[in-house]
């Protein structure tokens, strides 16, 4: 009466089924069978737990952000690095409007800082239509540069640059899908040292 009956599950039944890692048809015993081989199974877990580790790092990196924006939004003054990420601009941008005299910076020790109230003003414009004058015409592609191209060589953000176009009220010209502005007008607002 002590005997041991082991059950072995075998299954007579052949389901054809598509592995979920390297997408190749087989013959599957069990109808909740999602891969090929035993080396399939290992790689599509650790697919799987890699894919969970990004995700979880890029959720933790937003929730940083947007604690780090939120402990930023009632300081007076601001670090640059601070400044660059509230308002959306780099640094180098930063120090470039400071070089032209545009903004004011105080030290404190190593520390250099703004006050954001002056950001605030600077970046604070009415918004204004610009339209062309009489006898203002479009001075060509060769003489303009597109925004994205602004974008990438002076390294700021498209709410910045339109920013600073509507505030030195400069014109911008629609050619079909592109915005453009001339490059001596750019060029003006833009020539403090680059870093």
């Amino acid at each position: 009466m002590g005997h041991k009956i082991s059950h072995i599950m075998s299954s007579n039944i052949e389901v054809i089924r598509i592995c979920e890692h390297c997408k190749k048809q087989f013959t599957a015993r069990t109808t909740r069978t999602r891969y090929c081989s035993s080396i399939c199974n290992s790689r599509g877990y650790k697919a799987l737990a890699r894919k969970g580790k990004v995700e979880k790092s890029n959720t933790d990196t937003v929730q940083l952000l947007n604690t780090d924006l939120e402990k930023i939004k009632p300081l007076e003054f601001l670090k640059i690095t601070q400044a660059s990420l509230l308002f959306g601009i780099s640094r180098s941008t930063i120090y470039r409007l400071v070089n032209q005299g545009h903004l004011d910076i105080a030290k404190f020790g190593k520390r250099t800082v703004i006050r954001r109230c002056d950001l605030e003003s600077f970046f604070a414009i009415p918004v204004q239509d610009v339209t062309l004058k009489t006898g203002q015409q479009f001075p060509g592609f060769d003489n303009c540069y597109t925004i994205t191209e602004i974008q990438q060589k002076y390294n700021i953000s498209s709410g910045a640059l339109y920013l600073l176009i509507q505030r030195q009220g400069i014109v911008k010209y629609s050619v079909g899908k592109f915005t453009c502005v001339a490059k001596q007008d750019i060029d003006i607002i833009f020539n403090g040292v680059r870093r």
